[in-house]
């Protein structure tokens, strides 16, 4: 077992080994994903990374002020988590608690927690541990067409989305989706909600400004024009099966554009093969509508001795 305060070149090999392994590959997880957070958004954190070569496992973990927690940041990243295979996990965290209080930390708070994860179950039964549910993550399994789909629906739901993308397309013409990336357009309709205009720092701004170099091809971006006007924008990320709803933004002077664009995503996310349509964080109304189950993630906080 190795102990990293840096992000060196010598962890790619066992990072990228541990992401491999990992039954989710959530993009949250690449070391991309977290040097990126570390230069852009982290405030004094001193990384302290966890890797078990033999076993395949990965702690990317931060401390400030004797707390650690996940790195990668909390406020930007739906999941975090232990990195590798899931039988791995509880081992290497069973030695880990030694190694962080070593290290000088006091309190290990670990937050956006999958419910599948086995990170979860080996603190479920340790000593100490205070386990709180923290948000869900609606997600739709999606079947082979866009048909089946519908009718998987409930009924008001399906005959809700029928009728706002009828409404939309009689009262909008002539509409277009395209795939163009364009950080500054989501950034630019993002702040229309005053929420999201309070959450994007000049900091928050500029760590979405690289997500297509943190991310590569892992990126798509969804744009709705209308008749020649852009009225709502959508980044996602693509996982071997799934397609993640990172976020977005929308003109509200175009009524049902958001859910208009959401219901044409699912559409194009059936008819490319993709089988998981995560939502992510966020309860909000449309994410259920459009046919969403909860996934829930967890924060754990136990004292460290």
């Amino acid at each position: 077992m190795d102990v990293f305060s840096q992000f060196t070149p010598e962890l790619d090999s066992a990072w990228n080994d541990a992401f491999s392994r990992d039954s989710n590959k959530f993009p949250f997880y690449i070391k991309q994903w977290h040097t990126q957070w570390l230069s852009s958004l982290s405030e004094n954190e001193q990384p302290m990374i966890i890797a078990d070569v033999p076993t395949h496992v990965l702690i990317p973990l931060a401390v400030k002020n004797g707390i650690a927690h996940f790195s990668g940041g909390e406020e930007i990243s739906d999941y975090l988590d232990a990195i590798g295979p899931e039988q791995a996990k509880a081992s290497l965290w069973r030695k880990a608690l030694d190694v962080i209080a070593m290290q000088g930390a006091k309190l290990l708070v670990l937050r956006n927690i999958p419910q599948n994860s086995a990170s979860l179950s080996f603190f479920s039964s340790h000593k100490g541990a205070m386990i709180e549910k923290e948000d869900t993550t609606p997600i739709v399994v999606l079947p082979g067409t866009f048909e089946e789909y519908l009718i998987g629906l409930d009924r008001k739901n399906r005959h809700e989305l029928k009728r706002k993308v009828r409404k939309f397309e009689a009262t909008h013409s002539p509409i277009t989706i395209t795939h163009a990336t364009d950080m500054d357009l989501l950034l630019r309709l993002m702040k229309r909600d005053a929420d999201k205009s309070h959450f994007l720092s000049d900091s928050m701004q500029r760590f979405f400004q690289n997500l297509p170099d943190t991310l590569d091809d892992t990126l798509t971006q969804f744009t709705l024009d209308v008749s020649g006007v852009v009225v709502a924008t959508a980044v996602t990320f693509r996982t071997r099966d799934g397609l993640l709803l990172y976020n977005s933004g929308y003109n509200e002077a175009y009524v049902g554009a958001g859910f208009y664009l959401k219901a044409k995503m699912v559409e194009w996310a059936i008819l490319n093969g993709i089988t998981v349509f995560n939502f992510l964080q966020g309860d909000e109304r449309y994410k259920y509508e459009l046919g969403g189950k909860d996934f829930f993630v967890y924060k754990v906080t136990i004292k460290i001795p």
